[in-house]
């Protein structure tokens, strides 16, 4: 039902802009156009590489490690996955809503993607260069206290999964 009002209020909004400016618009589209499909190999090879791991893994698996009742272990297992990841938050989304199909705790995914969207383990050089080794240090390690509190508390309560 969502999409429908989504992709009816973004087409209204496209038509408003072509009225407005044809010539802006159509170069817009053009510039969205080439970065998606600079970006379909890379998303493409990574939503591949997803889907053979939920195929090998089984629910089972996927279960004990970060079901419900893996409690604290899985928690900690959820946020070091997702620390150590680097996907983007499109992926990301329907990755955890796989998972939780797949048997896993809405605690231990929120946890998995709230690591995922503030922890960057794998981004960490990059993050120190340009900002410095203490702001990269304080600013993940901000993170990870930010992702125990909200899944400890916040995620724990409103689902009754508390560890």
């Amino acid at each position: 039902m969502y999409f429908i009002v989504f992709y009816s209020i973004a087409t209204v909004l496209l038509i408003l802009s072509l009225l407005r400016s044809r010539e802006k618009t159509l170069i817009s589209l053009k510039k969205t156009l080439k970065g998606i499909l600079r970006l379909l190999p890379q998303m493409s090879f990574i939503i591949l590489l997803i889907g053979l791991s939920l195929a090998v893994i089984s629910p089972e698996s996927i279960s004990s490690m970060l079901g419900s009742s893996s409690g604290l272990k899985g928690i900690l297992i959820a946020i070091g996955v997702g620390s150590v990841s680097f996907l983007p938050s499109f992926i990301a989304f329907p990755l955890g809503a796989t998972l939780l199909e797949q048997g896993a705790g809405i605690v231990q995914i929120a946890g998995f993607i709230s690591s995922l969207m503030g922890i960057g383990i794998v981004t960490f050089s990059m993050e120190k260069d340009f900002f410095g080794t203490p702001f990269a240090v304080y600013r993940n390690l901000g993170s990870l206290i930010m992702t125990i509190i909200f899944i400890a508390l916040i995620a724990g309560l409103l689902t009754g999964g508390m560890v």
